[in-house]
């Protein structure tokens, strides 16, 4: 058996006597492939429904660190309706691509059906009107980044990674892509194995992926003024055209 493994075997025999825990699953990149020294071991423990608790944590077993949650199958289901809202499939994607280690009632066979289902769910199309105030604050990054560029370089670098992510997060909203944490961005639109390791899709617009990822990577300050205006010109063309001058937004109170 893999030290991981074992691990996991050790870690589980105290869950395996508790009478609320029905089920285990293991996840993450011990089970998909390609672990780094970085990785830890994610566990999956299924309750009994009904009960009023939850847990969340962090154990090294010998020398593995395992992050482990426990949850009830409604409460799972939950984190997917919630994390599907902000166009992020992270809890669904570990039950679908992960390793059932016993299911005494089933039960967590069938949340991890339903965790597939999930991952095919599209995503909530952006408003009209949030569309609208999204370009206004495209503008207005464009605006700022121009100003920190002639007045203070010693934080350029800082607001236009900043800035950067801000644009990525709102075109990846604006045409239905997976929300990504900054460290997993570049992966989710250029590396291959990671796509199908995350099942992420292609990134619909290759423009916009080409030009980010060349911003993204380059240190000369005047390429990179001239890269982030091309890359909010672009955005803003592909959400429909953007004019400062006149521009307006009537919206009900909210009060």
């Amino acid at each position: 058996m893999e030290k991981w493994r074992q691990a996991v075997e050790l870690f589980l025999n105290d869950w395996k006597e508790n009478e609320d825990v029905i089920g285990a699953l293991v996840c993450g990149s011990y089970v998909t492939g390609n672990p780094s020294e970085h990785s830890d071991i994610d566990l999956h423990l299924l309750l009994k429904s009904g009960i009023d608790w939850r847990e969340r944590g962090n154990k090294v077993v010998d020398g593995y660190l395992i992050e482990y949650f426990a949850n009830p199958k409604e409460q799972i289901l939950k984190y997917f309706h919630e994390e599907i809202a902000s166009r992020s499939c992270v809890t669904a994607h570990m039950f679908a691509s992960g390793e059932i280690l016993f299911d005494k009632t089933g039960e967590l066979g069938e949340v991890v059906k339903q965790s597939t289902d999930w991952m095919k769910k599209p995503f909530d199309e952006m408003s009209d009107i949030s569309s609208e105030i999204k370009k206004y604050f495209l503008w207005d990054m464009q605006d700022n980044l121009h100003e920190v560029y002639k007045h203070s370089r010693k934080t350029f670098s800082f607001v236009y990674h900043c800035y950067l992510k801000e644009i990525y997060s709102t075109y990846s909203e604006f045409v239905g892509f997976p929300a990504a944490s900054a460290n997993k961005v570049i992966r989710f639109l250029e590396n291959e194995y990671d796509k199908k390791k995350y099942m992420i899709p292609d990134f619909p617009d290759k423009v916009f992926q080409n030009l980010f990822v060349k911003a993204v990577v380059s240190s000369d300050t005047d390429e990179m003024v001239i890269l982030y205006e091309n890359i909010t010109n672009h955005v803003l063309n592909m959400m429909g055209e953007f004019k400062i001058d006149g521009w307006k937004i009537r919206t009900p109170l909210d009060i």
